[in-house]
C-alpha cells in the first residue's frame, strides 16, 4: 500500500511539473507566434447598444450596426512578412439576418498583425482614427498577455491611456467633452472574446460578444491533460476496489 501512494505522487507531481513547465514557456516565449489558421471562421455578436449614448459621444457619427446584430470574419490567407503578419480574410459585415453570411461575403480585406508590439504602437499613434484602430484590434499575437502588456509600455498618446486588466487591453480616451474608454478581452489564442464601449461614468453601452471559434492550441493540450488524469485516476480507484 505504501508503495502504491509513493508511486501515485510520484506520478502527480510528474504531471504537475509537465504542465507548469508548458504553461510557463509559453506565457514567457521569446518569440510571438500567430494563432490562427487559413479557412478560420469568427463571428461576433452585439449583445447591447445604447444609442443614445453612441450618438452623443460620436456625434454626427451613427453606430453602424444595431442590438442584435452580427458580423462574420473567414481567414482565407496568412503571408508572413520579416515584420508582420499580412492576413487577408473575407468580410461578412453586421446583419440581423445571419442566413446572409452563407451567400458571398460583401468585403474582401487584408490585415498587418505587428510582430513587435512597439511597431503596433506606432501603428496607433499614426492613424487618424487612434481609438478605431485600438478597437479593430481583433486579433493579437500569442503568448497575448506578453503582447498587450509590451504594448501598454511603449504606447505613448497625449490623449489615449493604456492599461491591462487581467486577459483585458483597455484603452481610455482622455477629452472631456467625449471621455470614454473601450475594453478589449482576448481568448488563450488571441481572438477577440468581447468588445466593450464604456461611458464617463462607467456604465457600458457597446457590448459585442465572439459566437463562435476552434479550440486553440493550448486549450486543447489543457483539455488533453484534463482527460489524461481523469483516465489515471480511474484506473487507480478501479484497481483498488478489486484489492
Amino acid at each position: 500500500m505504501r508503495k502504491k501512494k509513493i508511486s501515485l505522487l510520484v506520478l502527480i507531481l510528474i504531471l504537475f511539473n509537465y504542465f507548469s513547465a508548458f504553461f510557463i514557456i509559453n506565457a514567457a516565449g521569446a518569440d510571438y507566434t500567430l494563432d490562427i489558421n487559413e479557412n478560420d471562421i469568427f463571428i461576433w455578436k452585439v449583445e447591447k447598444l445604447d444609442q443614445d449614448t453612441y450618438e452623443s459621444i460620436f456625434f454626427p457619427e451613427k453606430p453602424g450596426f444595431d442590438e442584435d446584430d452580427s458580423k462574420k470574419i473567414q481567414i482565407t490567407d496568412i503571408d508572413k512578412k520579416t515584420d508582420y503578419w499580412r492576413i487577408i480574410y473575407y468580410l461578412w459585415d453586421y446583419t440581423d439576418d445571419t442566413e446572409d453570411f452563407s451567400n458571398d461575403a460583401d468585403d474582401e480585406r487584408s490585415k498587418k498583425i505587428y510582430k513587435d508590439p512597439e511597431d503596433k504602437g506606432d501603428d496607433v499613434f499614426s492613424d487618424a482614427d487612434p481609438m478605431g484602430t485600438i478597437a479593430d484590434m481583433w486579433v493579437v499575437p500569442t503568448p497575448f498577455i506578453n503582447y498587450i502588456e509590451e504594448f501598454r509600455d511603449e504606447f505613448d498618446h497625449p490623449v489615449i491611456t493604456v492599461y491591462v486588466d487581467d486577459s483585458s487591453l483597455i484603452a481610455k480616451y482622455g477629452v472631456v467633452t467625449a471621455e470614454y474608454e473601450i475594453e478589449l478581452t482576448y481568448g488563450t489564442n488571441g481572438i477577440l472574446e468581447k468588445l466593450e464601449y464604456i461611458d464617463i461614468n462607467g456604465d457600458e453601452f457597446v457590448e459585442i460578444v465572439l459566437q463562435r471559434e476552434g479550440i486553440p492550441g493550448y486549450e486543447i493540450v489543457l483539455l488533453y491533460g484534463i482527460i489524461l488524469i481523469c483516465g489515471i485516476i480511474s484506473v487507480i480507484v478501479w484497481k483498488k476496489k478489486l484489492v
